[in-house]
């Protein structure tokens, strides 16, 4: 009997963590987006929901193109992109797209802040003056919020399209070269922003319980959707499914994540399950965390574990994550930066507070010793 060795060198995956950042944070930006545009053209219109919309765009719209130039391993190189002219190649489509929807989504983010930064401007301190300065006069922007999101929300469906392309472009690995991706990728973003919004509106004050429960009506049928494509995709996806069958037999880091993602699906179906039986703070933080969790998770298993699957060979290869900026230090700082930049952005459209807790407050300052209790 003759015996043959196989031996796979290992070999370093080239999409850093960078990647699953911008993948993720680019998936909030359009998908707040397409939200807070949707909501522009809706007969009874939410106030609420297009400011928050407006917060999470601008933030994570900031935040997303970083977290790609860094995945470029030389960040310089980026102008090359410029300079020479690569119409086979996705990623050359998206230097043209990617500046024109950061272009699109902030002025779109500003119209729609424009009335939060007004009333924030009314106010006498030194953040008020800058809300003032960033509303660049007092004429009225309503004219052109639909015209801009539409154009905006087409340019968030390029972005959409051109994320999962370029991924499903590489055809040596049979896992992503798939047309499930594309659709997977832009389903679970806006799922991702439901969630944010969804947290923000609990988180940023003035809190409002219609844009509360408007969301959640949203993500019903979103994570019903989703639990379904991947399902199809099981089932029905080819090279891709069976490159994923494959690593889960052989591949205990991505038999753990996968394991790990299924139950999140199947936590967050109990919370909707539960319905009024869970009180609806509960509900909400369980919803958004697992929410969010579930979409990154995602990413992480597609992009990050993906790669250990060589593309020409046999086995699997070893992946620990680094410390530094290319791994958790690089992760840590993305969601850093826009947790402060979604801190400052809610400094400046700091809502008024809700007409109940206006009155309830006016009644405690009517009477000290309500006050002193209620404290």
């Amino acid at each position: 009997m003759t015996i043959h060795e196989l031996l796979a060198p290992d070999q370093p995956i080239t999409w850093l963590p960078w990647a699953v950042q911008y993948f993720f944070l680019i998936g909030l930006a359009y998908g707040a987006l397409w939200l807070g545009a949707f909501d522009l053209w809706r007969k009874a219109q939410d106030p609420r929901l297009q400011t928050l919309a407006a917060v999470l765009m601008v933030a994570a719209g900031l935040v997303a193109p970083i977290a790609l130039t860094a995945d470029l391993h030389q960040p310089a190189r980026a102008w090359h992109f410029y300079a020479q002219t690569r119409f086979t190649s996705v990623m050359w489509y998206g230097a043209y797209l990617l500046p024109l929807f950061s272009l699109l989504s902030m002025l779109l983010g500003w119209l729609l802040l424009r009335p939060a930064l007004a009333r924030r401007g009314a106010e006498g301190d030194k953040i008020a003056r800058l809300a003032r300065l960033l509303c660049l006069g007092s004429w009225s922007g309503h004219v052109w919020q639909r015209p801009l999101s539409l154009l905006a929300a087409v340019s968030g469906l390029s972005i959409a399209l051109y994320t999962g392309l370029e991924t499903m472009a590489v055809q040596a690995r049979p896992l992503w070269h798939t047309p499930w991706l594309p659709w997977l990728l832009a389903l679970s973003a806006l799922l991702a922003a439901q969630s944010a919004l969804l947290l923000l509106n609990r988180l940023l004050a003035g809190w409002q319980q219609h844009t509360e429960a408007g969301l959640l009506r949203q993500i019903r049928p979103t994570l019903a959707l989703l639990a379904l494509s991947l399902l199809g995709w099981a089932l029905s996806g080819g090279a891709s499914a069976a490159e994923a069958s494959a690593l889960y037999r052989l591949d205990p880091s991505w038999r753990l994540a996968a394991h790990w993602l299924l139950l999140t699906l199947g936590l967050l179906g109990l919370l909707l399950l539960a319905g009024s039986r869970l009180s609806p703070r509960l509900q909400t933080w369980g919803l958004g965390l697992l929410a969010l969790h579930l979409v990154w998770g995602l990413r992480w298993l597609v992009l990050i574990q993906g790669q250990l699957a060589p593309k020409y060979g046999a086995g699997v290869y070893l992946y620990d994550i680094a410390w530094g900026p290319a791994g958790v230090l690089g992760i840590l700082g993305t969601f850093g930066l826009l947790l402060a930049l979604l801190v400052a952005l809610s400094e400046l459209v700091r809502a008024p507070a809700l007409p109940s807790a206006t009155t309830a407050s006016a009644t405690q300052a009517a009477n000290p010793h309500c006050a002193r209790e209620a404290l």
